[in-house]
Order: structure tokens, then sequence, then C-alpha cells
């Protein structure tokens, strides 16, 4: 009859490697089964945002591919149209193939449209910064002020209705056939789009910033900077991206009367002229600035404010 061993040397014994049971894991050996866990995970993660890299890459391959054929369809079009169209004078509506000699001439050849560019450039940046920068203030005020508010609301809503092409003779007797008339005019078209999408967004804010504001100790004019405006940035960067398209569009009007340099400017002149093609290389400008400076301020919110990033690439 076998002495039976101590439990305790039958359980190490179990447990031995050399008795072909399980080792005991060993101090700081690594989990096998987490690793692999990590792992897969990892690669999951890894493809997962390899592929969507890969369809942005495509949609914005397949966007600019778009974009370059509808403008080359547009132009056909145009390059048609007055050849094909009965009634219709070249001279008066000149097909791109005209255009482009003209263009060519005005940018490369004498480059007389610079100045233009530069002085409606000018104009235009400083009647954005303006008109925005006053939007901005007087939507935050009058979104979270409501004494403020219900006594601006019948004025500016008011002197929203007027267009800016309305206020031009005013503008003219009150500055001057300067600039700073131009300046005052797109300041005027640039503050409303601001100021109501402002307006809106702080007026809107969610009831639980505020409150959790409140909670924290933070006063009215930390609670106005901190949180109303922060919130409300989504319709603050939609009013400023409308107001740098109305700054062109109130550029025109502006430099229609009484300018000596611009592109509003040397449309008018050459209306006068009978130079309809000219006019065309200035609606281009125009256009192409316009879209260009639409694309600069998506460029802006996606760079410096990545989580608006889904309305800055649009």
């Amino acid at each position: 009859m076998k002495t039976p061993q101590p439990l305790v040397h039958s359980v190490a014994s179990a447990f031995s490697p050399l008795a072909g049971g399980p080792a005991w894991p060993r101090e700081g050996s690594p989990p096998v089964r987490e690793d692999a866990a990590a792992q897969r995970r990892q690669r999951i993660e890894h493809d997962f945002q390899a592929e969507q890299r890969q369809q942005r890459r495509s949609g914005r391959r397949r966007q600019t591919v778009l974009g370059v054929l509808g403008v080359l369809l547009f132009l056909l079009a145009w390059e048609i149209a007055p050849r094909v169209v009965p009634g219709i004078n070249t001279k008066m509506f000149p097909p791109p193939s005209q255009v482009w000699g003209v263009f060519w001439e005005m940018t490369y050849t004498k480059g007389e449209i610079w100045p233009h560019v530069g002085a409606s450039l000018q104009r235009a940046l400083w009647g954005f910064i303006v008109g925005g920068g006053l939007g901005v203030a007087v939507g935050v005020l009058t979104g979270r002020v409501t004494v403020l508010r219900q006594l601006s609301d019948p004025v500016l809503h008011g002197l929203r209705a007027i267009p800016a092409i309305a206020i031009v003779p005013l503008a003219i007797v009150w500055f001057g056939l300067g600039d700073v008339s131009k300046v005052a005019l797109i300041a005027w078209g640039a503050f409303f789009p601001v100021w109501i999408n402002t307006f809106i967004g702080v007026r809107d804010i969610p009831a639980t910033y505020l409150r959790s504001a409140a909670t924290l100790g933070a006063g009215r004019w930390a609670t106005l900077a901190q949180v109303a405006l922060p919130a409300a940035l989504p319709f603050v960067f939609a009013g400023l991206r409308h107001a740098t398209a109305t700054a062109f569009v109130v550029l025109v009007a502006a430099e229609l009367v009484g300018a000596e340099e611009g592109l509003g400017f040397l449309i008018s002149f050459a209306h006068l002229v009978f130079r309809v093609d000219v006019m065309f290389v200035g609606l281009l400008y125009l256009g192409a600035i316009g879209f260009a400076a639409d694309q600069l301020f998506a460029w802006a919110l996606h760079r410096f404010f990545p989580w608006y990033g889904a309305e800055a690439r649009r």
C-alpha cells in the first residue's frame, strides 16, 4: 500500500511542466490571447482607415473630373449656340474662341486687367471684414440679450429688406466717390447674412449648454464668449460663406458709379464702347475670383476647424 503524497506536492506536480501538466504563468509573460485580439483590432482599424482614405481620394477625383467636364460642356454649348441659333449676332454674343483672344491680351500681353482685379479684391476684402465682424458681434449680442433683441428687431429686419444697390446714391453723397463709399456698400451687403445666421445660432443654443455653464459658475459674459459663440459657429460660418458671394455682388453695383478702377468699372466702360468681349472677360474674372474665394474659405474651415470638415468639404 502506497503512502499518499501530501496535497501540496500533488497540486504542485500537477502544474509542473516536467509532469506534463500545465505550467504556472510566469510573472511578466504577455497574455497571448489578448495580444492577438489587439492585433486583430489594429488590423481592422487600419484597413478601415485605409478604405476611408481611398474612398475620399476617389470622391475628390470624381468631383474634379465631373467639375472639369461640366466646365467643358458649358464652353462647348456657349461656342455652338451663337453659331447655330438664328438671329444671334456674334459681336453681341461672342463665343469663347473670340473671348479667349481678348482674355489672353488683357491678362498676359498687356496685363491691363490686373489693376482692376487688385482694386476689386481690396474693396471686397475690407468690406467683408468690416461687415462680417459687425455681423458676428451684433448677432451674438442680439441673440443673447433679450432687451437688445427686442429693441433692434424692427430696425434690423427693416434695413435688411433694403437692397444694397438702392443706397448707392446715398453712399456717394455721404462718403464721396472714393473707396470709402464702396467699402461701406460691401460691408452693408455682407453684414446682414452674417448677422441673421449668427443671431439664429446663438438664440437656438440648447438649454443644457447654458444650464451646465451656470452650474459651473460661468457669468453672463463668460457664457457668451465660451459657450454661446462656439456653439453657434456652424451658423456663423454659414453666414460668412454666404457673405463672400454677397460681397462680390455688391462690389459690381458699387463700382458701376464713380469708380476709376475695378472689374465693375471695366464692365461698365466696355458697355459704353460696345465691347461685349471685354465685358465677358470681366464677368469671367468675377466668377473665377468668387469661386476661388469660396473654395479658400472652405479650405480654411477644414484646416482650422476640423470638426466642421463635413460642411467645409462641400
